[in-house]
């Protein structure tokens, strides 16, 4: 399948490996004094204070660069995912303006990957995520996406690093999520590079034509089964062993998607609609509503209790509506902005069915909103 955008251009200045900058800062309550599964410890010649890690990135072309960020984990910081004065969501790592990899509020330090790998010389012991970046985000119209390491779109999946004080910890391998984009989906479509970033992680395949070329459809409608596929492969494909015995009477355990299905109903994610005979089913193959994907979402999030909203962000979602919290939710995050209508009023469209490229543009802001929120 012709999947894989070509070496980008315009990356043929040489690298320097970053100076290692140790931050002053104390995390107090980090210090573990084993590591995780996996992760192995290993004398440093040299032993102090702080230790050292490295690590191994694989699948970069002779041109590309990436950066990695060590995160505290859990966050010491309280960064919001909206910036309150646009409303938008803000990104992990803010763009910098000193070096590819320059230090951020959210991170305590940052190394270019040269040949492959990367260093942290000297971190303060404690437990730590590690993020990976492209420098340049906005020079090319189809990138490789951001992740967590080992391979994970979302923090909450990422394997923890544990930093002991004079010692040297290998951070578990990665592969770079390539760049990849689809025949149907021009440059200049509105979620062009949202569905690019779905292609890159690997949480849309899309299809192949018999000449090769993959395709997105980016104008259809969102089917309830090619989402649950979508929330899953979002949540890093967690190991999963489906019930031989299929939670909905409409999906049989031969389902090419039984599983993902069947995870979303133990996840209780969907509930699917009770029948008389008090078997619950489905509907697979029906689009996704709005107002399903809001509710969808919110328990993916899984956000417990809803405080009251006094205010409707949308006029067409009163505050009686069954959805009227998750929808309110979905607008508080940014996840959704809905559309300004001819009198200025914002609507939602709760009952209108989700195409698949604004269905892209959700998932990557939950993913932006999920890895920006301590």
């Amino acid at each position: 399948m012709t999947s894989v955008e070509p070496a980008r251009p315009g990356n043929q200045a040489s690298i320097q490996r970053s100076a290692s900058r140790r931050t002053t800062a104390v995390f107090s309550g980090l210090v573990v004094s084993s590591l995780m599964m996996g992760v192995g410890v290993s004398p440093v010649s040299a032993a102090d204070d702080f230790g050292q890690v490295t690590g191994t990135v694989l699948g970069l072309g002779s041109d590309d660069q990436l950066c990695v960020y060590a995160l505290p984990a859990p966050v010491t910081n309280s960064e919001p995912g909206v910036s309150p004065s646009t409303g938008q969501l803000q990104p992990i790592v803010p763009p910098s303006t000193e070096g590819p990899c320059a230090d951020t509020p959210l991170a305590v330090e940052s190394q270019l990957v040269v040949d492959g790998t990367y260093t942290f010389e000297a971190l303060e012991p404690g437990a730590y995520r590690l993020y990976l970046d492209d420098p340049r985000p906005d020079e090319s119209t189809v990138t490789g996406a951001s992740q967590w390491v080992p391979g994970k779109v979302l923090k909450t999946s990422a394997q923890i690093v544990t930093v002991e004080a004079g010692a040297s910890v290998v951070a578990p391998s990665t592969t770079a999520f390539p760049a990849r984009y689809f025949n149907d989906v021009p440059p200049t479509l509105q979620f062009s590079k949202e569905i690019s970033w779905l292609a890159s992680t690997g949480i849309s395949t899309g299809w192949t034509g018999r000449d090769g070329t993959s395709t997105f459809r980016p104008v259809t409608p969102i089917a309830r089964d090619a989402m649950a596929v979508f929330i899953y492969r979002l949540a890093g494909s967690p190991e999963y062993t489906p019930p031989t015995i299929s939670p909905f009477a409409d999906v049989p355990t031969d389902n090419v998607y039984y599983k993902e299905i069947a995870w979303l109903a133990a996840e209780k994610i969907s509930t699917g609609w009770p029948q008389d005979d008090g078997s619950r089913i489905f509907r697979p193959l029906s689009p996704v509503a709005r107002d399903a994907m809001a509710v969808f979402l919110y328990r993916f999030a899984d956000r417990g209790a809803l405080e009251d909203t006094a205010a409707a962000p949308f006029e067409d979602v009163p505050t009686d509506n069954v959805y009227f919290k998750q929808i309110s939710w979905l607008a508080s995050t940014g996840i959704s902005r809905g559309w300004t209508s001819a009198d200025g009023t914002s609507i939602f469209k709760p009952y209108a069915a989700i195409n698949r490229d604004a269905m892209a543009a959700f998932m990557k802001r939950y993913a932006l909103m999920t890895n920006t929120q301590s």
